[in-house]
């Protein structure tokens, strides 16, 4: 379980987190959704200890991570797989060497490391390109060889960081499908960031708006489709109104 309570994260005069609250259970698929500059990424790289709070904490199954050394966050972070919005693959790296690359690093043997590759990239629906190298392949399919490697540990926690942009919609579908192949076959809990709205719908069991630094709605994905929240339906519509003033936050 992930648990998020008064998250505030300021960079010089810049205020990106105010107070963010957020639960996220076992085996839950959670998307937080919101504009550009709303706060999605530096949350997530507080979920994964990449970034420390200036206030609030970040509980990992009841342990803060927001005050561990770097031994005891290296050990929390293993429970943590994640797919970034580029994929970030290596360029040097073939696409096995690519998935291996965590495994070897903790000391897999070299063989059993590329078994493992081959195995986890037959399950995002890639076999026979593990001697291939990213350059070769398509953007979806960079997507897929990121995701084998977010697995290739099999963490209990995965995290998806705008999983369809800069791919066509066709592929973007695959991948949502994909996402959803991951809950159900690995049990895996996930968290995405995303302003897809048709993949926040479609891979989400929950759905939280973040807006000026803040969760402003949380519910289950028909929930928010009919929400009557006006910053939320604000966002979803993609509709373009005036300013909008609740609890001394304006849009």
């Amino acid at each position: 379980m992930i648990e998020i309570r008064g998250l505030y994260k300021s960079f010089g005069d810049h205020q990106v987190l105010r107070g963010v609250d957020l639960r996220v259970e076992d085996g839950q698929s959670m998307v937080v959704i919101g504009g550009s500059g709303s706060g999605k990424s530096v949350l997530m790289k507080h979920i994964i200890g990449l970034l420390r709070p200036d206030r609030g904490s970040v509980l990992v199954d009841g342990i803060d991570i927001t005050g561990l050394d770097a031994k005891h966050l290296y050990e929390v972070r293993k429970k943590f797989g994640m797919l970034f919005q580029g994929a970030a693959l290596f360029d040097s790296m073939t696409v096995g060497e690519n998935v291996s690359f965590a495994l070897l690093r903790s000391g897999m043997k070299a063989a059993e490391a590329r078994q493992v590759a081959v195995e986890k990239l037959r399950l995002v629906g890639l076999t026979g390109v593990e001697d291939l190298m990213p350059s070769e392949l398509s953007g979806g399919m960079r997507k897929r060889v990121g995701l084998a490697r977010a697995i290739a540990h099999q963490p209990q926690i995965l995290l998806y960081d705008e999983p369809t942009t800069g791919i066509d919609p066709i592929m973007a579908d695959a991948i949502n499908d994909l996402i959803i192949k991951m809950r159900e076959e690995l049990l895996v809990t996930s968290v995405a960031i995303t302003h897809d709205m048709h993949s926040a719908y479609k891979i989400a069991d929950r759905i939280a708006f973040l807006y000026e630094g803040r969760i402003v709605e949380t519910g289950a994905p028909e929930e928010i489709k009919n929400t009557q929240n006006p910053f939320t339906r604000q966002f979803i519509t993609g509709s373009a109104q005036g300013p909008i003033k609740i609890e001394g936050i304006s849009a």
